[in-house]
């Protein structure tokens, strides 16, 4: 009787070890997909904000054109009221000034669109370490 005892006892303990691996197999396997899932939804997320980060460069390229062309008409306006050598440097500086201008908003537009740009595709190959960890550890959970 007792060692029949034992056989039942054993065998209930190993059928309790099992359901216990399983459900730790189970258990690293969703954690795995759940660290995938995040390292998704964080690319995603990163990809977004470099798209916004791009228009809002933009808008403001645009609207610092606007205000060049806007300054520069206005100082054309006032070098007309000069004459001879005196409007033609009025009109050189005017114009320079309108230069700078739109080559230093372009550059803050390329230098943002270049961040945005490199935020993304960090966030992109961060995201990709992540998933590949996640799948190895998975993988390792189903080896278990």
């Amino acid at each position: 009787m007792n060692k029949l005892l034992a056989a039942i006892v054993a065998a209930i303990f190993a059928l309790a070890m099992s359901f216990n691996a399983a459900a730790a197999e189970t258990k690293a396997e969703a954690k795995a997909e759940a660290k995938e899932a995040k390292a998704e939804a964080k690319a995603d997320k990163a990809e977004a904000n470099a798209d916004v980060t791009k228009k809002d460069a933009k808008a403001h390229y645009k609207a610092a054109k606007d205000k060049a062309d806007a300054d520069y008409k206005a100082a054309k306006a006032t070098c007309k009221e000069y004459k001879g050598d005196e409007q033609k440097a009025c009109m050189k500086k005017a114009k320079a000034d309108y230069d700078k201008t739109i080559a230093d908003a372009k550059a803050t537009k390329e230098k943002v669109e270049a961040d945005a740009k490199a935020a993304k595709d960090k966030a992109k190959a961060d995201a990709a370490a992540q998933k590949a960890q996640a799948k190895a550890d998975k993988e390792k959970a189903e080896k278990k």
